[in-house]
């Protein structure tokens, strides 16, 4: 169900409301006010939702490549250590773990970039059809307000006629 439809149907509970005697004040069905609102929430764009996920899998990758250049970088060093205990080609042992640490930097830094760039599109889009709906929904909020204005106002000026019909009969 899209939002607005949600949105009309929460307009019709509240105008299929009783009103209280004094005050103004309305009684709400308040299993039928939960349930629509249960409802919204459901109906809150995959996109947005979608973002979310995306980041979570750009923090799941982050880390990965963090692990991985960690696991790299760790590997260099027992490499590194091993050729140093052993006392031969200590220069080449050297140029091994250094090559080890800057590949698996490298390897970090392309993963890291290329989830960040895929994380940033995503939520570009989510956030463009997010700002759309809310637009959407705001616009469609201020004609049911401004149609309810008029109507209260029409309410308003009927009840005050009578009073004052009231008044003079008197």
């Amino acid at each position: 169900m899209e939002i607005l439809e949600l949105i009309d149907h929460l307009e019709d509970l509240i105008v299929q409301s009783r009103r209280l005697p004094v005050g103004g004040n309305l009684v709400v069905d308040r299993k039928r006010m939960l349930d629509l609102i249960d409802q919204l929430r459901l109906s809150v764009p995959e996109d947005v939702r979608r973002a979310a996920q995306i980041i979570e899998s750009r923090d799941q990758l982050l880390s990965e490549a963090r692990e991985q250049a960690n696991q790299t970088a760790a590997a260099a060093a027992a490499e590194r250590e091993r050729l140093i205990d052993s006392n031969s080609i200590v220069a080449e042992a050297r140029e091994r773990a250094q090559a080890l640490i800057v590949d698996g930097e490298d390897r970090a830094r392309r993963t890291i970039t290329e989830a960040d760039a895929t994380a940033a599109a995503h939520l570009s889009e989510a956030a463009d059809a997010a700002s759309r709906q809310l637009a959407d929904a705001d616009r469609y909020a201020l004609e049911v307000l401004t149609r309810l204005d008029a109507q209260l106002r029409t309410f308003l000026d009927s009840i005050n006629t009578s009073v004052e019909g009231l008044e003079q009969d008197r």
